[in-house]
């Protein structure tokens, strides 16, 4: 069953629980069937068991002060703890100061590599002509490279990286490798090449992943080691194709990124949260700065709690049906249907 701890899904869709889902329509938009589909999909589990202990999110939540005695980021356990935030933009930011300080804790030298660009090709043949003639006399690649990953699609026009720096991976390269989307790892070696104007710019990249589901072994590299190659990118907006590793420093990550992982430290910055969804009470956690203590006091929407509510009914059903004492009377293939035969029995 989905866990409704978790964010709801990026973008606009709605989540299963989400009272904006309504009836599937011939006449209703793509994405509002996709919606009706997904929740009719979910509606037909009907046998659910509810864990009453959670035995991930136990422990004390401390909150970084000022206070020498107190809890700091500056301590060894939170040093390179990769920050938790709300949006793409401020780990950007956070990247950007932490790599140096990362680089010099550790006596390492810092590589700059620039990424491959070039005028791509849209859609629409005619926009990418139109696009090329308003800004080839004014976009130059010294531009498009000062442009933040959380604008290019998590793509870096300029990757700073050092040996034994923590990096994200932001590309499924080979999921039978765990090589995913957000799989943390540390770099191992780097593999340099010439962009046509003579800039260093990164072939390959060879990474250790960090904790994955399991060992990984490819041949000829040491275990749970894997490259990662130079992959291309559109942008279709402005029509730029970019050739650069898919990773990011690891030194913040987003809560949509985090979310589902065993973290034993986690330092967050929750004042840009969207809800309660991404505050969690966790052993090892330190918290930064101030944050909404409303996302947390308010309660649920209504929708969740009506989700809750008819979970727990159908969490009781089940150990009725385990007993032996569920009445025959209630039954049904669809939560609607068994719920609509529970009730007048049991309202």
């Amino acid at each position: 069953m989905p866990w409704f701890s978790l964010l709801p899904p990026p973008g606009r869709a709605p989540s299963l629980y989400s009272s904006f889902v309504g009836k599937w329509s011939s006449t209703s938009a793509p994405l509002a069937q996709n919606n009706a589909l997904g929740k009719v999909l979910w509606h037909q589990f009907t046998t659910v068991v509810i864990l009453r202990e959670n035995m991930r999110l136990r422990g004390l939540t401390r909150i970084a002060t000022d206070c020498p005695a107190g809890p700091s980021l500056s301590d060894p356990r939170f040093r390179q703890i990769s920050i938790i935030t709300a949006c793409n933009a401020h780990r950007d930011a956070i990247d950007a100061r932490c790599i140096r300080e990362f680089a010099a804790d550790c006596g390492v030298l810092l590589h700059s590599f620039f990424s491959y660009d070039r005028w791509g090709k849209a859609v629409n043949s005619d926009s990418a002509r139109q696009a090329q003639r308003l800004y080839e006399k004014t976009i130059d690649p010294e531009m498009l490279w000062q442009v933040p990953p959380c604008m290019s699609d998590h793509h870096a026009g300029i990757l700073t990286l050092c040996i034994g720096m923590p990096v994200l991976l932001k590309f499924n390269e080979a999921t039978e490798l765990c090589a995913t989307n957000g799989a943390e790892a540390e770099v191992v070696k780097m593999v340099a090449g010439k962009t046509p104007c003579g800039r260093p710019c990164l072939e390959s990249l060879h990474v250790r992943l960090t904790s994955p589901p399991r060992n990984v072994q490819v041949l000829g590299l040491p275990m749970n080691q894997i490259v990662s190659a130079t992959l291309p990118v559109s942008d279709t907006v402005v029509a730029i194709a970019r050739e650069q590793v898919m990773i990011l420093p690891n030194f913040a990550m987003t809560d949509y990124t985090c979310q589902g992982r065993t973290r034993p430290d986690n330092v967050v910055h929750l004042k840009f949260c969207k809800n309660h969804q991404a505050i969690s009470s966790l052993s090892g956690t330190l918290i930064l700065g101030d944050f909404d203590a409303a996302k947390i006091q308010s309660g649920c929407s209504l929708a969740l709690r009506q989700e809750f509510h008819e979970l727990e009914l159908l969490d009781n059903m089940t150990c009725l049906h385990f007993a032996g004492q569920l009445p025959d009377t209630v039954s049904g293939y669809t939560r609607g249907l068994l719920l609509g035969s529970y009730y007048p029995n049991h309202a």
